[in-house]
């Protein structure tokens, strides 16, 4: 993934944030992407991103 790809898909978190998606629709989303898996961990492909990635309790 390089830096237009992460910009592309950090727009798109950020306008389906505006959107009122909801945190359970975005995980899902992110599953069914194939970026996340089933424990919200990221999958093989982009474990660059845990680094950028602050997570919220």
């Amino acid at each position: 993934m390089d830096d237009k790809d992460l910009k592309r898909l950090t727009d798109l978190a950020k306008s389906k944030m505006k959107s009122g998606i909801s945190k359970e629709s975005a995980l899902k989303s992110f599953i069914s992407a194939g970026i996340l898996n089933k424990k919200g961990e990221f999958t093989k492909p982009y474990k660059n991103l845990e680094s950028l990635i602050v997570r919220t309790p």
